[in-house]
Formats: C-alpha cells, sequence, structure tokens
C-alpha cells in the first residue's frame, strides 16, 4: 500500500513538470509569433525604379541665350550726333577773338549753331543774343520757333526776345504760343495775355487781330 502511494507522488510530479513544460514551450511559441507578427508589420519599401515614377530631370547643359538689351530713343534734337562739333568752345573763342565784323561773327555762329550740343547751342544763342541786332533777328526768331531745341536752349532765346522791340517781340510770342509742342507755349501765351490783357483761349485769329491792334496803339 504504502509503495502505491509512493507511486502516486512520483506520477503526480512527473505530471507537474509535464504541463509546466507544455505551458513553457506554449508561452515561448506565442512570444515567438508575436515578435515574428511584430516584424513583419514594418513596411518594407519597393526596390528602387520598380513602382516609383522616373524623374524628369530637366537639361542644364545649354544656357539659354540671353535676353536683348533694348534702349531708349534719345530726344531728336536739332544737333544730330554724326556730325556735332566736339571742339565747340575753341571755335567759339576763335571767332569772338578774331578781327572780322560783329555781323561775320554772328554768321559763322549761326552757321554752326545747328551742329552744337546743349551746352554749345545755350552758349551760342547768349552770344548771339548780344551780337544780332533787332533788324537781323530773324535767325534767331527761327531758332526760337524750333520745338526740337532743348528747353535750356530755348530760355535763353526766349530771355533775349522780351528785350527786343513790340514789333519782333508780339508777333514771336504768338507763333511760340499756337505750337501746342513747343515748351514754351503756355509762357508765351501768358506773356501774350499779359501784353493784351485778355485771353482768347486757343482762338489764334483773335490773338492775331489784337495783337495787330495793340502794336497800332503801341509803336515801337
Amino acid at each position: 500500500m504504502r509503495k502505491f502511494q509512493n507511486f502516486l507522488v512520483v506520477a503526480a510530479i512527473i505530471a507537474a513538470v509535464v504541463l509546466v513544460g507544455i505551458l513553457l514551450g506554449w508561452w515561448g511559441s506565442r512570444g515567438r509569433q508575436v515578435n515574428t507578427q511584430q516584424i513583419t508589420e514594418v513596411p518594407v519599401p519597393p526596390p528602387p525604379g520598380e513602382h516609383n515614377p522616373p524623374v524628369t530631370v530637366p537639361d542644364r547643359g545649354r544656357p539659354l541665350p540671353p535676353e536683348p538689351i533694348t534702349r531708349q530713343s534719345q530726344p531728336d534734337f536739332t544737333a544730330t550726333a554724326t556730325n556735332l562739333i566736339t571742339d565747340w568752345e575753341d571755335k567759339i573763342d576763335e571767332i569772338l577773338t578774331s578781327d572780322g565784323e560783329d555781323s561775320d561773327k554772328t554768321k559763322k555762329m549761326i552757321e554752326m549753331f545747328p551742329r552744337l550740343p546743349e551746352d554749345g547751342q545755350a552758349e551760342v544763342a547768349q552770344h548771339l543774343s548780344n551780337l544780332v541786332a533787332d533788324e537781323n533777328y530773324a535767325p534767331l526768331g527761327k531758332f526760337l520757333k524750333d520745338p526740337k531745341l532743348p528747353e535750356a536752349v530755348l530760355d535763353v532765346l526766349l530771355a533775349d526776345l522780351l528785350n527786343r522791340p513790340n514789333s519782333v517781340k508780339l508777333p514771336l510770342l504768338l507763333d511760340v504760343a499756337r505750337e501746342p509742342q513747343h515748351a514754351k507755349a503756355t509762357e508765351a501765351k501768358d506773356l501774350l495775355e499779359l501784353f493784351l490783357e485778355e485771353d482768347y483761349g486757343t482762338d489764334w485769329p483773335k490773338w492775331q487781330a489784337k495783337m495787330e491792334e495793340w502794336l497800332k496803339e503801341n509803336p515801337d
């Protein structure tokens, strides 16, 4: 009887050991499954070039041609760049210091005037203002009516005109005032209004009639 009890105890111990071994094996297999599942859940990128769309690389081997450079057109003055007198200061000094008559000096300066740059035209205009007599004013009047001349030159000519007799002054002012493209048109019209004490706007025949009437009443 005692041997049978010992046998049961040994059998119970063996069964317990086997049960523990089964549990440990089951737990270990579960842990491996979990680790395997975690590893397999990590996304694996596809091989390069298999599913990715092709990348287009711009062609940088040939540079683009440069954009053309546009230059602003220069004002069209009476003097052009092709025939300008570059040593105009020496030319003017030579004329002024010569032994010729004033009429000869003015003639030479009037001839060279269109070929001078702006500074030269302004200086010659000043000399002509001092040398040209009232009865010979026609060439200066022609310059004053030219709307293409620089404004600095026109300023000199207009200032000289205001020192001329009324018979020379008012007709030139009217000619300048009726030219809308002239830089001194507004100033000339204001001067006419000051002399004639009237404002006819752009009714130039009325301006003409009033000027002739005023000149009769205000002789030189």
